[in-house]
């Protein structure tokens, strides 16, 4: 699956800490919907996302390297 800005976004928001292991999906839904204007379920249904079903726990190994792998192809300022 090739990341797009807002698929960055969302994973991004997960390990910058914005969004906290244990946040309950549907909080997690509406934050992205909110702030980042994007859905994280296909992100959750692809393995990028550790979820339990009701909540948010971290990035998988295949989210971790997915994040770096965008983030070294489209560096940005900080």
């Amino acid at each position: 699956m090739e990341l797009t800005q807002t698929d960055f976004d969302i994973l991004n928001a997960i390990q910058s800490g914005r969004v906290g292991a244990g946040t309950p999906v549907n909080h997690f839904v509406d934050y992205c919907d909110n702030a980042i204007g994007g859905n994280p379920r296909p992100l959750i249904e692809a393995g990028y996302i550790k979820s339990d079903g009701d909540s948010v726990n971290g990035l998988t190994d295949e989210g971790l390297a997915a994040w770096k792998d965008f983030k070294d192809k489209h560096p940005q300022d900080d």
